[in-house]
């Protein structure tokens, strides 16, 4: 069950490369550039949004592994292991929702570039702002350490979570911006959440 958040992160992000969503398209582009974009090398893009799924289920085993370390240092009655768990399930639709409407931006490429565009809106903002469940993931782990009565990790893993939270919260800014460090495509809102993203499943 640990290893599958190993899987998770090596199974997402090539999947990410193969749709050629890295680097994320910028929220700049034009109707007619997005359509362009969705209608090349469609074949490859949807076997990409294909592994996208089978990565996202493997954050539940994950998530259960760590609702029952949770528990573990808790006790029986263990309110942060079960915000943990219901965080884990609602980060698996965080990507099953985005990559439904990236499915169906390549689905039908020839229709109304304008159509194709608000798809492509209605994909990257949940896509990006989908800190909330992943935050409440990393203060559970965070708050159940420094509260823990029995240790399974160290202090500095707890400040480490307290930290990764902090960091995916910022993902919600982006519908502030179009461009800049807090667009879908920024420094901050994007690139820095995928990195801590990728190292904290590791």
């Amino acid at each position: 069950m640990a290893w599958s958040g190993a899987a998770f992160v090596l199974l997402l992000f090539p999947a990410i490369i193969m749709t050629g969503l890295l680097p994320p398209l910028s929220p700049m582009k034009t109707a007619a550039e997005v359509a362009q974009f969705w209608s090349t090398n469609t074949g490859l893009k949807r076997l990409g949004l294909v592994v996208m799924l089978a990565a996202a289920g493997l954050q539940v085993p994950l998530g259960a592994l760590i609702a029952v370390r949770i528990k573990q240092m808790e006790g029986r009655y263990s309110a942060l292991a079960y915000a943990e768990l219901i965080a884990a399930g609602l980060s698996v639709v965080a990507i099953l929702l985005p990559t439904f409407a990236f499915a169906a931006a390549s689905y039908r490429p020839e229709r109304d570039p304008e159509i194709t565009q608000a798809l492509n809106v209605l994909v990257w903002l949940p896509f990006v702002m989908n800190g909330p469940a992943a935050t409440i993931q990393c203060l559970a782990i965070g708050f159940a350490v420094f509260g823990a009565w029995h240790e399974v990790w160290p202090r500095w893993f707890g400040y480490w979570n307290m930290w990764c939270g902090f960091v995916f919260a910022a993902g919600g800014l982006v519908v502030l911006f179009k461009d800049g460090v807090f667009a879908w495509n920024g420094l901050l809102a994007f690139w820095l959440v995928a990195v801590f993203f990728g190292v904290w499943f590791l």
